[in-house]
């Protein structure tokens, strides 16, 4: 029984091991399944905010952001991080999306290159998941990639890249910093399901981008064209130019340099932002500027500095560059056509300067700023075209100011030459007969007194009746005053025929020192048939020195003056003063103030009252050259001033300065 039972006892035992090995297998299977079925549960919870995010908004670093933080919390590392291409044909990743929870160095913005870089090498040039867990020694990391991992304090990475149609456009990185860690294949599922999506959003932005950069950039040439068609201010055209092409570069500098002599120049205009400094003026100098770069720019060709210390460029342009600022620079140039048909000249360069780090500039970005230069060529030239119109404007207005200047001129000489002959003519004439008469009159008052007493002397009664008749006692009486009338009269004539002369001084034709009082008392004199009682004359002279002048034109102005005023008095059809005055205004001025009640000028026209031909009285009644004629021989003749002071309906001052010595 025994034997029987024995091998009974050990058959029921393996089948119940057997049983619970099945038992124990399918529990491990179910937590298997369970955990897989929630790593995929996290992996579509995942996926599906990121989507949700992409199809909220187009702004790529709130989504980048976004999937880091998700990708770091998920898989709970230190730091999540994805380094975008800005263009296909870039070799450099910039960092636009991080999430850093527990404070390590952040590396926002940090701009990497492939080249040195052999696991981002890898990353771009085959698909999948790169896990590093000993991220500083993996192999052809070269000395600088590794002093930003030490930065960044990176022991262990996980890192794979975002594709669109096959093309890598992005890198997505997740850090261990604090640990070396081993990197499951879940988790390698999960990045790589996320760059799948991510790499969807970045090529989306970046058309996105693309086409809102070249709106921006129509917009900018669509606003130069219009700026050019509304505005031939050269200034204005500039400044909006530099100031789009920063912004739209989004650099730290744009400036203009204008070319001048010996290919030497200045920076006319410019746009710089904060710290960097400004260039405007001699500071942009660059003595260190070659023929070999000029030719290069009369042929139309753009330079393109990704990093001045890494190019072609002499040692002393690169020490001109770093005392700017510079780090990189795009340059173009502006030609504008030269004086023959088909030539072109060499103005200037429009410049954008990268002050911060290097900057690798896209094809794009420099036919921006040559159609830029392009327009601001056409500016200039309309600025210089405008320029020289204005010039030979300015030219042929000078020219009809001194023709205008030369004909009165010669009207005025003319005028005085006539007032000189005429005043000679009836000087001569009036001379002669005034002198027959003046002369003869001591004979008529002898002869006179002879007659009157032989006639006396005869006493008859037929002469008393004659006498009588003849009221021989009245006449008696009044022939003498009557010929002390004659006299007088004829003294006056002689007064007047001296006043004549005095006025147009006919023997001072060159300049001399005269007496200014004295010559405005003249000139009143000529007057003096119109200062009648409604005419009341107020003079107030100052104690004056004698100065050099031309009389006669001085004459000539005075006479103008107070013949206007006299007329101005007469149009108010009421009686008026005329007030005269003079003043030593300082030790080599002297000033003559003109001043009448009359009716005025109108605001409007004052500014009209110099200019030849300009006048206000009736045809027939004026020529317009009395005031302008004053203006010539006070200003141009004889290096004075004068001016107007008048209000309607409240009178007329006018001031004439002149200098004392000529």
């Amino acid at each position: 029984m025994l034997a029987q039972s024995h091998p009974s006892h050990n058959t029921e035992f393996p089948l119940t091991a057997i049983r619970k090995l099945r038992s124990t297998s399918r529990a491990a299977d179910d937590s298997d399944r369970a955990l897989a079925l929630e790593r995929q549960v996290r992996l579509a919870l995942l996926l599906n905010q990121i989507n949700n995010q992409i199809s909220s908004t187009l702004d790529l670093d709130e989504v980048l952001n976004l999937a880091c933080q998700l990708l770091c919390e998920t898989l709970n590392c230190s730091r999540a991080s994805i380094l975008v291409k800005e263009s296909d044909d870039e070799e450099t990743l910039v960092t636009r999306g991080e999430y850093n929870p527990e404070g390590y160095t952040s590396q926002l913005g940090l701009k990497v290159n492939l080249a040195g870089n052999p696991h981002l090498q890898q990353l771009a040039t085959q698909p999948g998941v790169l896990a590093v867990r000993q991220f500083l020694e993996y192999p052809g990391l070269d000395d600088d990639t590794k002093d930003i991992a030490r930065s960044l304090q990176i022991k262990s990475m996980l890192a794979t890249s975002t594709r669109y149609q096959g093309q890598v456009n992005g890198i997505i990185g997740l850090h261990q910093c604090d640990r070396e860690r081993e990197w499951m294949e879940w988790e390698k599922q999960l990045l790589e399901g996320v760059a799948v999506r991510l790499g969807i959003a970045i090529n989306h932005a970046q058309v996105y981008r693309e086409a809102r950069v070249a709106a921006e950039r129509e917009a900018l040439l669509r606003l130069l064209i219009d700026r050019i068609r509304r505005t031939l201010d050269l200034d204005e055209i500039l400044e909006t130019a530099v100031r789009g092409v920063r912004q739209l570069l989004d650099t730290d500098r744009v400036s203009i340099y204008q070319f001048h002599e010996n290919w030497q120049g200045t920076v006319v205009v410019e746009d710089t932002i904060a710290p960097w400094q400004s260039i405007l003026g001699h500071v942009g100098t660059d003595d260190c500027f070659s023929e070999a770069y000029a030719h290069s720019y009369q042929q139309g060709y753009a330079k393109a500095i990704d990093d001045i210390y890494h190019c072609d460029l002499d040692p002393c342009h690169i020490r001109f560059l770093k005392r700017l600022q510079v780090r990189a620079n795009l340059i173009v140039p502006i030609s504008i056509k030269g004086d023959n048909p088909g030539d072109s000249q060499l103005w200037g360069l429009i410049v954008a300067h990268e002050c911060r780090a290097p900057r690798r500039w896209k094809t794009a970005e420099i036919q921006l700023l040559s159609q830029i230069a392009d327009r601001m060529a056409i500016a200039i030239e309309q600025a210089e075209l405008y320029e020289r119109s204005q010039t030979r404007a300015q030219q042929l207005k000078a020219a009809l100011e001194e023709l205008q200047a030369t004909q009165l001129h010669l009207i005025q000489s003319e005028k005085l030459s006539g007032l000189g002959k005429m005043a000679g003519g009836v000087a001569h004439e009036i001379n002669n007969a005034n002198n027959f008469i003046y002369a003869n009159l001591h004979f008529v008052r002898e002869y006179a007194e002879a007659l009157i007493e032989a006639i006396s002397s005869i006493d008859s009664p037929d002469f008393n009746q004659i006498r009588e008749d003849l009221e021989f006692d009245y006449i008696q009486k009044d022939f003498p005053k009557l010929i002390d009338s004659m006299v007088e009269g004829s003294g006056r004539i002689r007064n007047i025929v001296q006043t004549l002369k005095n006025f147009s001084h006919l023997d001072e034709a060159d300049w001399k020192a005269i007496d200014l009082n004295q010559s405005l008392d003249r000139t009143l004199a000529m007057f003096e048939h119109r200062l009648n009682s409604h005419v009341e004359v107020d003079k107030h002279y100052d104690n004056l020195p004698a100065i050099d002048c031309h009389p006669s034109q001085l004459n000539q102005v005075f006479f103008s003056l107070i013949d206007n005023a006299l007329d101005a008095i007469a149009a108010t059809g009421k009686p008026g003063r005329l007030s005269i005055r003079t003043q030593h205004t300082a030790p080599d001025r002297i000033a003559i103030s003109i001043r009448d009640t009359g009716v005025g000028i109108d605001p409007e026209i004052q500014s009209k009252i110099f200019d030849p031909f300009f006048t206000t009285k009736a045809p027939g009644e004026g020529t317009g050259l009395g005031l302008s004629t004053c203006y010539q021989v006070i200003v141009k003749g004889h290096g004075g001033k004068i001016n107007c002071i008048s209000q309607p309906g409240r009178g007329t001052e006018l001031i004439v300065e002149l200098p004392v010595k000529k």
